[in-house]
């Protein structure tokens, strides 16, 4: 019963990430962290990580990488193992991923699903981590959570 709910937990999340209910994000602005102006969030953990928004995200670790550029600028630079897939709906796979990431962009969505996740993001935007973990916005620290369906954490609001 729990691995089953966790599973369902899982896929809502991603459904929600990968723009099949991207509403639920734009109207929640109560995040649990929020800062004014550039925003930095450092991340290290097992589980997903989800980012979107504008600017930079350097990720490295070990499972499966999506990336969708909404923006049509992104510079999308991975190295490492892995399989390349690009899907007709814009979004590129790296299934067994196991390297590096640079991507950069005026409006993106990243999602990093898998073990030993590193990420740094610069910009405007929110992620939502689950899992187990800890991460850091502009120096506020918190941990990764696996028991819910969290708000995701805004990592600098809109202009």
């Amino acid at each position: 019963m729990k691995r089953t709910l966790s599973i369902t937990i899982l896929a809502m999340v991603l459904a929600a990430t990968i723009g099949l209910a991207p509403a639920a994000y734009a109207a929640d602005t109560s995040a649990d962290v929020s800062a004014n102006g550039i925003g930095k969030l450092q991340a290290q953990g097992d589980g997903i990580a989800m980012l979107y928004g504008k600017g930079t995200v350097e990720l490295s670790g070990n499972g499966t990488l999506w990336v969708k550029d909404n923006g049509g600028d992104a510079k999308i630079e991975v190295t490492g193992y892995g399989t390349k897939k690009e899907f007709p709906d814009g979004w590129i796979q790296y299934a067994g991923f196991h390297g590096n990431g640079n991507i950069r962009g005026s409006a993106m969505r990243v999602v990093l699903s898998g073990v030993d996740i590193n990420l740094t993001a610069k910009g405007r935007g929110g992620a939502v981590l689950w899992g187990h973990g800890t991460y850091s916005i502009n120096g506020i620290t918190g941990q990764w959570s696996s028991n819910a369906l969290t708000k995701p954490l805004t990592i600098a609001p809109s202009e």
